[in-house]
């Protein structure tokens, strides 16, 4: 299943399912992760609203690495029984790319290591609202939030 999502500065394409055939690099990664049917998410300081979690890979970091790497820094979290919720196809900035999320189980909850980028992390059993500013990632977090629940309702 191939799902669009409109952003205000692009769009992509959240595949489910087997990889593409023509996926690329993955530059970033989401993290959604869980913890009785509740999904972490961490404020943006500068921004103020609520995202999940993620980043660009480092150089010579794998996809898996920089899952566990960004929900630590981010969240203070670790993961357990990570696995691949869909590949992203981004269309955004004038650039294309491709990024992969990821979805665990939480193992420890901790307090976020970068402070320098994020507030605070809370679990949230619905999807946080940013009324004032969505970001620049708004109706991605929602789809990647309701894609998580609806594959946790399955098990």
């Amino acid at each position: 299943m191939i799902q669009k999502i409109e952003e205000q500065d692009g769009h992509m394409f959240l595949h489910f399912g087997d990889p593409p055939e023509d996926v690329g690099k993955i530059e970033f990664v989401n993290c959604v992760a869980h913890q009785q049917n509740q999904i972490l998410f961490c404020k943006w300081r500068d921004n103020n609203f609520w995202v999940i979690p993620g980043g660009r890979a480092e150089p010579g970091e794998t996809a898996e690495e920089t899952a566990h790497r960004e929900l630590l820094e981010e969240t203070g979290a670790t993961l357990e029984n990570l696995e691949v919720l869909c590949y992203i196809h981004c269309f955004m900035y004038n650039l294309e790319y491709w990024g992969v999320a990821y979805l665990g189980e939480i193992k420890e909850l901790g307090s976020p290591l970068d402070l320098n980028e994020v507030s605070e992390a809370k679990l949230f059993s619905e999807f946080p609202e940013n009324l004032s500013n969505p970001g620049p990632f708004g109706n991605q977090g929602k789809a990647l939030y309701q894609a998580a629940m609806h594959k946790l309702s399955e098990t």
